[in-house]
């Protein structure tokens, strides 16, 4: 009778090892399924954040420009002034 029951759960063993070894394949392709989502989501995410802050900050509009010089618009200098704020945010 032991020796019944040993090989008996052998191939209970048997039986279950090759069902996990069947099963593997599927868990496989959807974990990687998962890590590919996750992956893009989180690269998506982290690209989004400067093109959210970059449109919120072109659509801002100054009220009016200050300089000391005549004859050169304002649009000038906000141009200039945006530039030169753009150049530096950069280099930083």
């Amino acid at each position: 009778m032991t020796t019944f029951d040993k090989n008996w759960e052998r191939e209970e063993q048997q039986g279950l090892l090759q069902r996990l070894r069947g099963e593997r394949g599927t868990w496989a392709k959807r974990r990687r399924t998962q890590r590919t989502v996750l992956a893009t989501v989180a690269v998506l995410a982290v690209a989004a954040v400067p093109l959210i802050d970059y449109s919120m900050a072109a659509d801002k509009r100054y009220d009016g420009v200050v300089c000391n010089r005549s004859g050169i618009a304002d649009s000038h200098w906000a141009d200039v002034a945006g530039h030169i704020l753009t150049v530096k945010s950069y280099e930083l």
